[in-house]
């Protein structure tokens, strides 16, 4: 039974409601990450807390209570240390079940360790119910705004947004000028799309310095769609054209915006 109260315990004071709240963390979270400092001190410390937490119940399941000790010091020397990195924290913290959650270790008294690790716990959950979605969002996930490429067509260095509108708009004037039965401008459009779609590696090199993960997105087979797609432009063929078109929106364009777009556009909202 105490197996199954210990276990639970762990996975109720560690995860978070279902309610989640986005709210910005403190400005002075920055400080431990980049451009700011690449020792990431703050999620050190949120790492060897968690694990602290888990060693010290791992050993009481045990019946280790030396151990279990050993890192219950642990986890409230790093308790402690979120709010001497981040003041505004410090408030949060629950300093006297800390200091009772150790105690109860070193007295072998389950039931207080099961009631100050509770508390311990869910006062971590309700700073990440509000800011570790924001917090990941502002520190983990690159910035698009410091991305720029080459545009292939006007040979001009373009911001990654601006470049990504005169490829879409290329997309859609192929459609437009199809529709409005004027085929050479169809053709000079699809020939700028082409071209600025197979340049958009230039902005995946940045990130995925795997060559073979560029090569799933940006590789042979949008290669051959992209002939096929200049060729059915060519011949004036539109339902190849369309068929063309819609194969790379779906396997090409729209796997990467719903792997990106969504978190960038929250990145942005969030400055």
């Amino acid at each position: 039974m105490k197996k199954v109260i210990i276990s639970t315990l762990v996975l109720a004071s560690m995860t978070f409601a279902q309610e989640i709240k986005l709210e910005k963390p403190p400005q002075t979270l920055s400080k431990y990450y980049p451009p700011n400092s690449n020792k990431f001190e703050f999620l050190n410390s949120m790492y060897a807390m968690s694990t602290a937490f888990t060693g010290m119940f791992v050993n009481i399941q045990e019946n280790d209570w030396n151990k279990a000790l050993k890192w219950a010091n642990i986890l409230r020397e790093n308790y402690l240390n979120i709010g001497k990195l981040v003041p505004e924290y410090d408030k949060a913290l629950k300093k006297s079940e800390i200091d009772q959650l150790v105690n109860a270790v070193k007295e072998k008294n389950f039931d207080k360790v099961k009631l100050n690790a509770d508390i311990v716990g869910k006062s971590c959950a309700q700073c990440h119910q509000k800011q570790q979605i924001t917090t990941k969002i502002m520190y983990h996930y690159p910035s698009f705004s410091l991305v720029n490429l080459e545009d292939p067509v006007s040979r001009s260095n373009l911001e990654f947004e601006d470049y990504m509108k005169k490829m879409t708009d290329s997309m859609k004037k192929i459609r437009i000028y199809l529709e409005d039965n004027k085929p050479e401008k169809a053709i000079a459009e699809g020939n700028n799309f082409v071209k600025r779609l197979k340049s958009l590696s230039q902005s995946c090199n940045d990130c995925h310095t795997n060559k073979m993960s560029v090569e799933i997105y940006q590789g042979k087979e949008l290669d051959e769609k992209l002939d096929l797609l200049s060729k059915a432009l060519q011949s004036k063929n539109k339902q190849e054209v369309y068929k063309n078109l819609s194969w790379i929106s779906i396997n090409n364009c729209s796997k990467c915006h719903n792997t990106h777009q969504t978190t960038a556009h929250l990145k942005e909202m969030l400055k």
